[in-house]
């Protein structure tokens, strides 16, 4: 044995240690690696509330799946002290924009084919995807912050 710590399945570099697709139980983690879980440990309310979510996700039409990591991922770059996404009164302009940059997002990364919609049949629907997530992000970090916003 060449280190003390070859044999141990939770050393990353071990040759015996397992990818996510290799877990001998991958029930037990269905949201990634345990180490997301350790903030949700201590609060099994916030944890439902996330897999609510997720299964919630799963039943939306095919475009607004499509679109959703877009979405999330334009509200994750909002996720600092003194974004719009924080503040009291969300401004309808920047909301309008943050949706077009979403589509511009969606429409570079995405293969919509020959039938791809226009930007004026999705506002709608980006729009309200983008105000859902902002609801739940502002939720989350009032529950974290106690009450105080940004």
């Amino acid at each position: 044995m060449k280190e003390n710590r070859e044999w141990n399945p939770y050393y990353l570099n071990s040759p015996c240690a397992m990818g996510p697709e290799q877990r001998a139980f991958p029930w037990l983690y269905p949201y990634g690696d345990q180490m997301s879980y350790w903030n949700m440990w201590n609060s099994p309310e916030q944890m439902e509330d996330e897999m609510d979510t997720r299964r919630l996700r799963e039943l939306y039409p095919l475009m607004a799946r499509r679109l959703q990591p877009y979405v999330e991922e334009t509200c994750m770059r909002l996720e600092y002290p003194g974004s719009m996404m924080y503040d009291e009164y969300p401004d309808r302009l920047s909301l309008l924009m943050k949706s077009k940059e979403v589509w511009e997002n969606a429409g570079k990364n995405e293969d919509f084919g020959e039938k791809a919609p226009a930007w004026e049949e999705l506002q709608d629907l980006i729009g309200v995807l983008l105000l859902q997530e902002m609801l739940r992000r502002r939720k989350k970090n009032r529950s974290r912050s106690g009450g105080m916003l940004y």
